[in-house]
């Protein structure tokens, strides 16, 4: 697993990078799997009044979550 972050004029933008192929729903998991790592993910990103997006490898080995948080 890796990570990534960077700082932008008013934004926080940050990563964690894994090798397995499962694309978590993000913003679906709320509704189908509350409490799980994904709808904990998207619920605290909402709250902030943030993004989270899931972008695959191009050999669809693996993903990154990208979430980015106003300042």
């Amino acid at each position: 697993m890796q990570t990534y972050a960077t700082l932008g004029p008013g934004v926080l933008a940050f990563a964690v990078h894994d090798r397995h192929p499962y694309q978590p729903a993000l913003y679906r998991a709320l509704a189908a799997a509350p409490g799980s790592g994904p709808a904990i993910v998207a619920a605290v990103t909402m709250e902030l009044g943030g993004t989270a997006v899931v972008r695959p490898d191009a050999d669809g080995q693996g993903k990154a979550v990208w979430i980015t948080l106003p300042l």
